[in-house]
């Protein structure tokens, strides 16, 4: 007689007679046998095997030997705890049923079990307010993953969620882990992207996952927070200078910076257009970049190792964008040097065609003249002493008059004679100067000298360099004539024409303006020059038309 530990109901023996004493009867149930395994017995008395019992709330299964199973699987699909009971909406992080006979074949997973026990597979579904998705054996899915088309990203081995809403800073997807070649957190290459791909990503970065969970990857700029933000083909977020040229990118948009290399057939590697490099903030921000920033310039246009001030104006470069009416002259390199001066935020700055803030003097085509930049870059008025240009330091004054303001002077103020703004200076005693056609005679400090009536100087030009030289001028300053110490008179006729032979000699141009190409301020009457971008030289060009001598401005190109 089988040994019973749970209380069966007891008929009376009246009962018993009532039921005939040739009838034998049972009472279903569970019963535990010795080893501590739990039995179900019908009604029958026969120990049930192979079936699914339940009690009160609960499903229990009897394995093929009528073993009450616990922590186990059942049929692949269901799976029952360590109380036997069936899982019901609820998770187990267990090895699958094929691996259990050999757990070094596989490692734990996460299943999930609907409202009637079985496994959740080859589906998505959204548990706790949260959507998870598994595959077609019902592993919880993780890391990264393609779906339909679309990267999602779902957390690590022990998370699964998808991400919504949200930024996550990860390593790209399909990247190799040396440490650890079985990382299933780095999920598969999602959207090509891996190792192997030639449209590089960083090997981590920050991705936007939309509500719907959707990587986004899409061309150009997305609002995100009331801020821009750029993403390349990847859905990598992009940071700092971004190549957004697509016709030397390879990429389906915009790439990072550096990233760029030689076309097929080519030995040479193709720079983006000005127009078409953004800038976005460093890499903990990301957003569009807006306003002033100090930073090292952008390797596909050769500027990394040069930091420099940029206007980033909704993330696109201020710069010098005017082409030829931006040109100046060439540098020591024989580039071309551009200059534009830009409005920003209601002050005038100059940048060059790179974008790169520039300061102290500057030449702008457009504008016809010289201008004068701080060292934080602002455009400044007045007189301003120790200008640097490339021979020597010189005081300018610049206007400071609408219409002109900020341009180097040109001509007489407060009886000081300027060139371009550059005060015309003796070095020591007195200097003869050729001014927009005519001659004057100034002191060190660059002050015209008037002598309505005859007066001596000492004048230092070469080819005169006498002491008492008398000078005659009108009322303006202009000479009139100088008479030298052995009584030759020479009128402004006179000195214009000698400066010319002093200039050219005998080859004197009668066609096309022509500038020399010696010093011009060692001359019997000096030729106003500034000489700036590596030693070339702005000054007048000559013609002489029979008596009469005319002349332009210009840069002589010394270095093209």
């Amino acid at each position: 007689m089988r040994k019973q530990t749970k209380l069966v109901a007891v008929l009376s023996a009246a009962a018993l007679l009532a039921m005939g004493a040739s009838m034998t009867s049972f009472a279903a149930g569970w019963e535990k046998d010795d080893a501590g395994v739990w039995h179900y017995y019908d009604r029958d008395d026969d120990m049930v095997a192979d079936e699914w019992r339940k009690d009160g709330a609960y499903w229990f299964y009897l394995d093929e030997d009528g073993d009450m199973l616990t922590d186990a699987w059942v049929d692949d699909d269901y799976y029952v705890d360590s109380d036997g009971r069936m899982l019901v909406n609820a998770w187990k992080k267990t090895i699958s049923d094929e691996d259990e006979d050999d757990p070094e074949d596989g490692g734990e997973h996460w299943y999930y079990f609907g409202n009637k026990g079985k496994k959740i597979t080859d589906d998505d579904k959204k548990i706790g307010g949260k959507t998870y998705y598994f595959d077609e054996d019902g592993k919880m899915l993780t890391g990264w993953q393609e779906i339909n088309g679309e990267g999602y990203y779902l957390g690590n081995e022990d998370e699964g969620w998808r991400a919504e809403n949200q930024w996550l800073w990860l390593e790209k997807s399909g990247a190799l882990d040396n440490d650890n070649d079985d990382d299933e957190t780095l999920g598969e290459p999602v959207l090509d992207c891996d190792d192997d791909d030639d449209d590089l990503c960083d090997d981590e970065g920050w991705y936007w996952f939309q509500s719907s969970g959707k990587l986004y990857h899409d061309t150009g700029k997305k609002k995100i927070n009331g801020k821009y933000y750029i993403f390349n083909a990847h859905g990598q977020m992009l940071y700092e200078w971004i190549d957004n040229d697509t016709t030397v990118t390879h990429a389906s948009n915009a790439q990072l910076d550096g990233n760029l290399s030689a076309a097929s057939g080519s030995s040479a590697t193709p720079k983006p257009a000005v127009d078409k490099l953004l800038y976005y903030n460093e890499v903990n921000d990301g957003s569009r970049g807006n306003g002033w920033y100090q930073i090292d310039g952008a390797e596909d246009r050769g500027n990394d190792g040069d930091t420099d001030w940029y206007y980033i104006d909704n993330g696109e470069i201020t710069y010098a964008d005017g082409g030829a009416n931006d040109f100046a002259t060439y540098d020591e390199d024989g580039d071309p040097v551009y200059l534009q001066r830009i409005k920003v935020e209601g002050k005038y700055f100059a940048f060059n065609e790179e974008g790169q803030m520039q300061t102290g003097l500057q030449f702008a085509r457009a504008d016809h003249g010289f201008y004068y930049f701080d060292e934080n870059g602002y455009q400044k008025t007045g007189r301003v002493s120790s200008v640097e240009c490339d021979d020597d330091d010189y005081t300018f004054y610049f206007n400071t008059k609408n219409g002109k303001n900020g341009q180097g002077y040109k001509g007489i103020k407060d009886n000081y004679l300027y060139f371009n703004g550059k005060r015309l200076d003796a070095d020591d005693d007195y200097r003869l100067y050729y001014y927009n056609g005519d001659i004057y005679l100034t002191n060190n400090k660059g002050k015209v000298q008037k002598a309505k009536s005859e007066k001596k100087y000492d004048i230092e030009n070469k080819g005169i360099a006498e002491d008492d030289v008398v000078v005659k001028t009108d009322s303006n300053g202009r000479v009139e004539y100088i008479k030298l110490n052995d009584g030759t008179k020479l009128d402004d006729t006179d000195l214009r024409t000698a400066m010319i032979y002093d200039l050219f000699g005998s080859d004197i141009p009668t066609g096309t303006p022509e500038a020399i190409s010696g010093v011009m301020d060692d001359t019997i009457v000096s030729v106003p020059f500034i000489s700036l971008y590596d030693d070339d030289v702005y000054t007048y060009f000559f013609k002489v038309n029979g008596t009469t001598l005319s002349q332009t401005e210009g840069w002589m190109q010394l270095n093209k």
